[in-house]
């Protein structure tokens, strides 16, 4: 009986068997062995929930699926005069670094980089004066100038034409560009 009370063997020790000697021995002693109680299940209220809730997105999937629109929407995007002002703005800004950058570049030895950088200058400003002109080409007078009102995109018209103006004073001698009579 001593040899009852001793402790089971630890995991890994000699004795690999532990948990069938034990059930052995309680089935030597007389007392049936330990089985842990079976699992209730769900409870009934859960299972019909879930069922009904599956249910229900079933209807709604279904409902979705028959509704749907036959045509597609189109988008329109409205661009406000405000927005492309700016936008225009910022084209200024950076066609003035642009031909800043051309400037420098005149005095250095590399004619290529020069020519691609005047032609990337020259068609960034005349695209950004091509977007003003067409901004502005709603309200312009028959005879091509601005009503006083709008009298404040002069200086656009002028800083754009400068730019181009300067631009065609350093341009490459021997680049392929055209000039508008």
């Amino acid at each position: 009986m001593s040899s009852d009370r001793r402790r089971p063997p630890r995991a890994g020790s000699s004795n690999r068997d532990a948990r069938s000697s034990e059930a052995d021995r309680s089935a030597r002693d007389g007392r049936p062995s330990f089985r842990p109680p079976a699992k209730n299940g769900a409870h009934p209220a859960v299972v019909i929930g879930t069922l009904v809730l599956f249910l229900i997105s079933g209807v709604f999937f279904v409902y979705s699926l028959v509704n749907r629109p036959d045509e597609v929407d189109t988008v329109v995007i409205e661009i406000d005069t405000n927005t492309e002002y700016n936008a225009i703005k910022r084209r200024i800004i950076q066609s003035k670094t642009l031909v800043r950058e051309v400037v420098q570049l005149r005095s250095d030895d590399d004619n290529e980089r020069f020519s691609r950088k005047w032609n990337v200058a020259n068609e960034y400003a005349g695209t950004t004066l091509d977007m003003l002109r067409e901004m502005l080409k709603d309200v312009k007078k028959p005879d091509g100038t601005l009503p006083v009102e709008y009298s404040g995109y002069n200086t656009d018209f002028t800083q754009l034409t400068t730019l181009i103006n300067d631009l065609i004073h350093v341009a490459p001698l021997d680049g392929d560009w055209d000039v508008e009579d």
